[in-house]
């Protein structure tokens, strides 16, 4: 069985609704391919992807948008993913969005989970360029752990230069940077310590285990050198501080790098899951997925690790 944990989609609803009502900008030529799911499930039967969860596509839509604003969109894109996956229960998991924290948004949170019935919930890495750990986002993971609701944490565009966007390195390298950080927040922040909630992060956790040393390295010269750093308050976490992070879901959405797989593999072991970004990339994601399976094919592990990538460690999150 195979089932990829991170896909994205759109409605033709949706999207009318952002131009019409809302004048959004922010796609050139023609997004007809992110609601074509005719070709989706062909491109799944070609495959052999049993299932896709769905995410609604597009962060940046939610960057700098108001609060009301974003509250009447969200309700729309989460009733679209629950409406797409009763058409075709047996192919699609759905998974809700929560893109801002407040009263109403955390009610939205429990309509996905309770009465819409989704498999959890997507956040974004940063939320209007603050970071997770933020006092004001804490309710945020208390409902997650409330609710038993994995998140689903998607990176988030922030310009970091003025220049960041010229050759995309702002959405190549910038958002499994933004990942990283995010993750390195709940982490340091003392998020996870607080509340109890699984996360599932984009694109092979960022860079977290390629500088799993460097993690722990890095936090015990703060403690012992506590008087050459500024900032020395940091929560009293159990070593290896790589192990917290360690506990982190994440896809092994890598490209066609074997290398790469296995070093997430490596890292997070039964919590990587495969995931392609799928219908983005070459082919209009089918390149993703091809390469991906090949990838986990010559992955240097046994048949139960390999079930485990493909279906079984998701399966196991949000049964």
């Amino acid at each position: 069985m195979k089932i990829d944990a991170f896909t994205h989609v759109l409605t033709e609803r949706f999207y009318e609704t952002l131009l019409d009502e809302h004048g959004f900008q922010g796609l050139s030529g023609s997004p007809s391919f992110l609601w074509d799911l005719e070709q989706r499930l062909e491109d799944m039967d070609e495959y052999g992807i049993d299932k896709q969860v769905l995410t609604i596509a597009l962060p940046p839509i939610w960057q700098g948008m108001d609060d009301e604003t974003a509250l009447e969109l969200t309700k729309l894109a989460n009733d679209e993913i629950r409406h797409i996956t009763d058409e075709h229960p047996d192919r699609f998991v759905p998974v809700g969005t929560i893109p801002k924290v407040n009263d109403e948004f955390i009610d939205e949170f429990d309509r996905c989970v309770n009465d819409l019935e989704m498999a959890g919930i997507q956040i974004f890495s940063n939320i209007d360029g603050e970071p997770l750990d933020r006092p004001q986002f804490d309710p945020l993971f208390a409902k997650a752990d409330a609710e038993d609701a994995p998140l689903w944490l998607h990176p988030q565009i922030h310009e970091w230069y003025d220049w960041a966007s010229e050759y995309m390195d702002h959405r190549l390298f910038g958002w499994p940077f933004d990942t990283t950080l995010a993750l390195s927040r709940l982490v340091f922040g003392g998020v996870t310590q607080k509340h109890d909630f699984d996360v599932v992060a984009h694109h092979g956790g960022g860079m977290i285990p390629y500088y799993s040393g460097r993690i722990d390295g890095f936090y015990e010269t703060r403690q012992q050198y506590p008087e050459n750093y500024a900032d020395t308050d940091l929560p009293d976490l159990e070593q290896p501080v790589s192990d917290h992070f360690a506990e982190f879901y994440t896809d092994a959405c890598l490209g066609s790098s074997v290398a790469a797989h296995e070093c997430a593999y490596d890292f997070f072991g039964d919590t990587l899951i495969y995931g392609t970004d799928y219908p983005f990339g070459p082919g209009r994601g089918r390149t993703g997925i091809e390469t991906g399976i090949d990838a986990v094919e010559s992955m240097d592990i046994d048949d139960e690790a390999r079930e485990g990538i493909y279906a079984e460690n998701l399966l196991e999150l949000i049964d």
